[in-house]
């Protein structure tokens, strides 16, 4: 079976549509959907015949998302932890928010002095969204209140993977503390596997959202040798699967060597991966019937590529793919060609691979 959904980011939004984001967006969840369903008839509208929505990259799910749902928190994982922490919150109108960098690197000095878990709990900014999601949950009942860490109704949470998170709060030096002090940075990946998993179950029972699986953004990872994954991600990955859910592993860009490592994920469900990576060689690690989401390279994508540079790469993609379980997902981002992405799913659906129908909410 083969799908296809896109997505446009908010820098496109802004620079086609004039639409901003500001802090309220981020912490308002009223003014949020206000905001959201303008963007959704605007995209309706200018997209009728295509699968391309108003959604965080690779995290929304078209089929789970509700006209009537409330996203509480709806911020990027580990900007919320690095948030709870202590860092200040960053945001230009049109580009995705931010937080200060390393907001915890201090600690790698002095790792006894880490945050507990239950301090996260109780930090203003989750008795911020705490709050918020008891007043909405009376308020509106008929509404389903999205909490922090997830994006829609499916019960998939999201978090940020273990080196991706740790350089977030604790700087580029944990590259260099994989050398010298191993055991530390397992212990700082086996305390943000921790604070994670308390986060979501949090969440899942405040909302009533059980969880289904958890979207791990490992988007650094691809920095790391196959060793160095196996020694410092594979672990911490396997006891939030235990703890947790079953996984969908995202990793940026070619991972094609990061695949042996992956395969010891003993509750990996999804592959989503992008330039670079071989579905074939997925395939061979991980056989037929595993599901494999794609996002294509981002040389292919730019205004200045060639236009037929896309037929090409669907062409070997189709090929490696060998019949297998895949979704194509296309983030838009400004620089893109527009035209680039609408072709890929024209392509499909004229070879009759995956319908190009876009979905409404329901």
């Amino acid at each position: 079976m083969i799908k296809i959904q896109g997505s446009v980011s908010k820098g496109w939004l802004n620079q086609e549509a004039g639409f901003k984001f500001d802090e309220r967006y981020y912490f308002d969840p009223e003014y949020r959907w206000d905001l959201d369903n303008k963007i959704d008839r605007y995209l309706d509208e200018r997209f009728p015949d295509y699968p391309l929505y108003n959604m965080e990259s690779k995290l929304g799910q078209m089929e789970y998302t509700r006209e009537k749902q409330l996203l509480v928190g709806g911020i990027q994982p580990n900007l919320i932890v690095g948030l709870a922490a202590g860092a200040k919150f960053f945001c230009d109108v049109d580009k995705d928010s931010d937080i200060s960098i390393r907001p915890l690197e201090s600690m790698l000095e002095t790792p006894e002095k880490l945050p507990k878990v239950e301090d996260f709990l109780i930090s203003p900014l989750i008795q911020q969204f705490d709050e918020q999601i008891l007043r909405l949950q009376a308020e509106k009942p008929d509404y389903r209140i999205i909490p922090p860490y997830f994006w829609d109704t499916s019960g998939r949470a999201t978090i940020h993977g273990f080196i991706t998170t740790s350089m977030k709060l604790f700087g580029e030096n944990i590259f260099l503390m994989m050398v010298d002090d191993p055991d530390l940075v397992n212990e700082i990946h086996g305390w943000i596997t921790d604070v994670y998993t308390a986060l979501i179950q949090h969440y899942s029972r405040m909302a009533n959202l059980p969880v289904t699986s958890v979207h791990v953004g490992e988007c650094t990872g691809t920095m790391l040798s196959p060793d160095q994954y196996n020694d410092f991600i594979i672990p911490h990955a396997n006891r939030l699967g235990d703890e947790v859910g079953p996984l969908r592993w995202h990793s940026c860009g070619d991972s094609n060597h990061l695949l042996e490592p992956l395969s010891e994920v003993e509750k990996l469900g999804i592959i989503d991966t992008g330039s670079g990576t071989k579905v074939s060689l997925v395939r061979d690690e991980f056989g037929p019937d595993f599901e494999v989401n794609l996002a294509p390279p981002v040389d292919v994508l730019m205004e200045r590529a060639d236009p037929a540079d896309i037929d090409r790469w669907l062409d070997e993609v189709l090929e490696g793919n060998a019949e297998g379980p895949l979704k194509f997902v296309c983030h838009v981002e400004p620089g893109y060609s527009l035209d680039t992405c609408l072709r890929l799913a024209d392509l499909l659906d004229q070879r009759g691979l995956a319908s190009k129908q876009r979905l409404s909410k329901s």
